[in-house]
Order: C-alpha cells, then sequence, then structure tokens
C-alpha cells in the first residue's frame, strides 16, 4: 500500500487507504451494503461515537478461499484469508484503541500429522506445520499498534485485488463479497492459492494449474491442491476527506492575527476553512495532496478551524484548535562549561506567551541556559499558547 487517508471523524479510523496503482478503498463497517457483508456479528459490536452496533471487526478488503485437502485420514480443509481489517486493541469496541492491520492467514484443518505444507498465494509463499492432529493456523499480522494506521502499510495486502472481467465487476466495487470468482491484481502473477504437501490432491480439487489435466500431478516431489476462485470483498472510496496537518497564527505586536491553516486531502479537492465558526475561505492547491490557507483574523486569535472537503457528497468538517508556532533558533552544548544555551521564540508577539524547555524549565525571555554533565540530542521547546517545536542540540566547545 501507499498511503491512508485522513481520519473519519465518526469512527476513528482512515476513511480509506491507497496501493500504488491509486485504487482508494474504503472501511466497510455499514450494515446496509449487500456487497460488503463480510463484518462482525452483533454479539462482537458496541457503540462508537454515537454509532450504534460498530463492528469489533470489519475491512476494507479481504479475500478468501477454501479447497479440500487430501492426505489425511480424512478428507481435510484449506483456508486462506488475505485481508486488511480494522479492529480493536482488546475485545470490545473501545475509541482510543482502533487498529487497522494486514492479514495473511493459512489454515489447514485433517491434513497428514506432523507435516509440512507450502502456500502459495496472490502475495507470496508461506510454510506451516500441522500438530500431531493434522492442524495449523499460519497468521502473519502487520500493523498492530493501536492509531498508528501507517503501520498496515508494511503489509502485503496490496496493490489490491479485484474481480476479472468476466462477468463484469460491479460498479464502485473490487468483488460482491459472496461469490466466488476469479481474480487478477497479483504483484506475482499468482492470481490463485496452489497447496503442496504429500497428498494433498487426493481429495478432488482442481490441479496444479501448470498441468490441468493431471489432478494428482507430482510437483516438487510433493502433490498439490489448486484453485483460482477467491471471495472477494472492497469497495471503492467515494468520500476522501481532509485532514488538517497545521493550524498556527501569528500576532504582530500590534496585535494584528494571521493564521495558516494546512490541509491534506487527494488532489482535484475543494477545501474549505472557517475560523471559529466564521464564514468559509477556500483552501489553495489541488495538483497535489497538500492544500494552504492564509487568513486574517483581525485582532482577535481563533480558538479553533475547521475544514471541511466540499467536493465530498458526505461532508464531514474536521475541527482543530489553534496554536502559535515555536521556531528554536539556538541549542548549543558547551562541553568545556557543561551548560546547554537554547533561544527559541514565538510568533505571538503580541501576548509573548511564556516558552519551556521540556523537562529543563522556562527560558527568561527567549534564552535559557543550563547547567548539565551531558546534554539530551535533541530538545523541545513548548509554548504556554499549544506551539511546541525539537531541535538537535549542537556541541559548540
Amino acid at each position: 500500500m501507499s498511503d491512508t487517508g485522513p481520519i473519519d471523524p465518526r469512527t476513528g479510523y482512515p476513511l480509506w487507504y491507497e496501493d500504488v496503482t491509486g485504487t482508494r478503498l474504503d472501511l466497510a463497517w455499514q450494515r446496509d451494503d449487500p456487497r460488503t457483508p463480510v463484518i462482525a456479528d452483533l454479539n462482537e459490536s458496541g457503540t462508537l461515537r454515537g454509532i450504534a452496533n460498530f463492528p469489533g471487526e470489519s475491512f476494507y478488503v479481504t479475500a478468501e478461499a477454501e479447497l479440500p485437502l487430501g492426505g489425511g485420514g480424512q478428507d481435510g480443509e484449506v483456508r486462506v484469508v488475505l485481508a486488511l481489517e480494522a479492529t480493536f486493541a482488546t475485545e470490545d469496541v473501545v475509541d482510543g484503541e482502533q487498529i487497522v492491520f494486514g492479514r495473511i492467514r493459512f489454515r489447514v484443518r485433517d491434513g497428514r500429522p506432523e507435516t509440512t505444507y507450502t502456500l502459495t498465494h496472490p502475495y507470496g509463499t508461506v510454510q506451516a506445520t500441522t500438530d500431531d492432529r493434522g492442524r495449523v493456523t499460519a497468521t502473519e499480522d502487520i500493523g498492530l499498534a493501536p492509531l498508528d494506521f501507517t503501520g498496515a502499510l508494511g503489509g502485503q495486502i496490496a496493490p489490491f485485488l479485484q474481480w476479472t472481467s468476466d462477468p463484469a465487476l460491479p460498479e464502485g466495487y473490487i468483488g460482491d463479497g459472496a461469490t466466488e470468482h476469479t481474480i487478477t491484481g497479483s504483484p506475482f502473477n499468482t492470481n490463485y492459492v496452489l497447496v503442496e504437501g504429500p497428498g494433498a490432491g487426493t481429495a478432488g480439487a482442481d490441479s496444479d494449474p501448470n498441468d490441468p489435466g493431471n489432478p494428482d500431478k507430482v510437483y516438487t516431489d510433493q502433490f498439490v491442491v489448486y484453485t483460482d476462485q477467491f471471495v472477494l470483498q472492497g469497495r471503492i472510496a467515494t468520500i476522501h476527506g481532509a485532514e488538517i496537518t497545521r493550524a498556527v497564527y501569528s500576532q504582530a505586536a500590534a496585535g494584528a492575527v494571521m493564521v495558516e491553516v494546512f490541509a491534506r486531502s487527494v488532489p482535484g479537492q475543494q477545501l474549505g476553512v472557517s475560523l471559529g465558526g466564521g464564514p468559509e475561505t477556500p483552501l489553495q492547491g489541488g495538483n497535489t495532496p497538500n492544500y494552504l490557507s492564509r487568513i486574517s483574523a483581525g485582532s482577535t486569535v481563533p480558538t479553533q478551524v475547521t475544514v471541511t472537503n466540499r467536493t465530498d457528497l458526505v461532508a464531514l468538517p474536521v475541527t482543530v484548535g489553534v496554536t502559535d508556532a515555536v521556531a528554536i533558533t539556538q541549542a548549543d552544548y558547551d562541553s568545556t562549561n557543561q551548560t546547554l544555551t537554547v533561544s527559541a521564540i514565538s510568533t505571538d508577539q503580541s501576548g509573548v506567551p511564556a516558552l519551556t524547555v521540556t523537562g529543563r524549565g522556562g527560558l527568561s525571555g527567549p534564552v535559557g541556559v543550563f547547567a548539565l554533565d551531558a546534554p539530551p540530542s535533541t530538545v523541545t521547546v513548548v509554548s504556554a499558547a499549544g506551539g511546541t517545536s525539537t531541535a538537535i542540540v549542537r556541541i559548540v566547545a
């Protein structure tokens, strides 16, 4: 995957994930879409930000395949799950514990005991060894830190798969979440599931795609079982949203206030910004994901700004607080005198908010000198008006 979208203020999850082809998929958490049926049942739901029965598990994309497996004392089964899943760090629906992760799961039931099986799937290969009952579940989950939605970008569930064109792909979807279907999109051109293992192909499943006329072909000294049929779910994102990446003010000594708002969305959107509930002003930009507005606020510092994507069919305003900006102009350590000197300024030259070095103390005017036998590698200065800045410490003597 290449990018993750702004946070949906309704759910606390990203509005979409994007792959390298530019395809963006949204989170299918609503229960009223028959083409995105794969969500957790009501017993695992809860209330999230006023949404009743929000699922404990929902998906941006999921592809599943099942096929029979021979070789054991009875007919066995292989199940493969490839998914980009949204859930919570605990078993309960709790705001602040949202996680999104990429999952690859390879499950064998009733195969040969203590036997290694190799799975080839659209995103690579997996090996797993069964226990004494002929069972194993091998799972790789990437991106399990709460609220760190970029972690899932390191997973393998991309580029996104989609149905092949016969029959036609449902408009606005990559699959219908219910029908077994051939797929395309594998970066390795392995748009199938192939399982190698002793006797695997004796349960009557399809054979090696390179030799379809031989159902029990020996393939690298192992029998194989194969399918190119997947149940695939995913919905093309139609709400792109907006994210405020920075909202700062500057105030001259005479009292005039300017507010700078930086925002992010997808290219080609029309974003508007409102200061403290006032009239909306367009943000400039649109050729890239970045947008900007610089607005005169008279002599009053607004407490918050709101940005809304007016291109979206469903407007989802995003509001953040406004702070000053802090610039660290000096962070020098004199090893001879064992002193750390920090200088910083605020963009508020009228209120002149107090500035503090985290863990050290306040600045006297714009400068602070601290006695230390050894310095930290960085210093952070925090303003009483909310701004913050971090700089690398320079050794000067």
